[in-house]
């Protein structure tokens, strides 16, 4: 069901307790997809840059702003790869429609749903 209008859309998301649920359990999702992407990409980004650091035969000055940044592009792509399957979670909790007396789907079941649709 979509909104026709910003308001409509307000109504739908935080007014109405269905949607209230629904954002709540995509905020769940969502945290226990941002935090361990968020680790990951900074334990990675750490242990890169040490790697660098601490090797005589890389002549790369890690510090620098366009160093940081590849640094920071290739341990965040390694960070959303891993985390990659509980962002589709995520995804489908919020995008789930269900009927009246339907009960939308938290983390677990969707992602019990996910993967006896698709499998690993």
């Amino acid at each position: 069901q979509l909104a026709s209008t910003t308001k409509e859309a307000f109504d739908m998301v935080l007014v109405q307790p269905e949607g209230r649920s629904n954002v709540f359990r995509a905020w769940s999702s969502s945290a226990l997809r941002d935090i361990p992407f968020g680790a990951i990409q900074l334990a990675l980004f750490e242990l890169i840059k040490a790697y660098i650091l601490n090797n005589p035969n890389i002549e790369i000055d890690s510090s620098t702003l366009q160093s940081e940044a590849v640094i920071g592009a290739i341990a965040g792509g390694i960070g959303a790869f891993l985390t990659n399957p509980l962002d589709v979670i995520t995804t489908r909790i919020i995008t789930q429609e269900t009927d009246g007396d339907e009960e939308p789907l938290g983390v677990f079941d969707m992602g019990k749903l996910i993967y006896q649709e698709g499998g690993p």
